[in-house]
């Protein structure tokens, strides 16, 4: 069944906290909804230019993040390793 709109917006909105807890300066991001798994794709500033990344995300603990801390603090784990080029630390 296709993503509604009503769940791309809080994907999207959950997202955005997430990435503004792991302390990226400058970036973009967009969600893109898939049959099977959802995908953050994320293009960071980096010295001399943008990095790009996809990261595989679980639609359920996605929109759970948002009241669940404990969804949170998994998905900020997972990620915060693969962004670590954009937050200027290396994991």
């Amino acid at each position: 069944m296709p993503a509604s709109l009503t769940e791309l917006t809080n994907a999207k909105e959950a997202a955005a906290r997430l990435l503004e807890q792991l302390g990226l300066e400058a970036y973009l991001f967009e969600i893109e909804p898939g049959e099977e798994r959802w995908h953050l794709q994320v293009e960071c500033a980096i010295d001399g230019g943008w990095q790009s990344t996809t990261l595989p995300v679980d639609k359920a603990l996605l929109l759970a993040s948002r009241e669940d801390k404990a969804a949170r603090t998994q998905l900020l784990a997972q990620w915060r390793e693969r962004l670590a080029v954009c937050t200027g630390c290396r994991a």
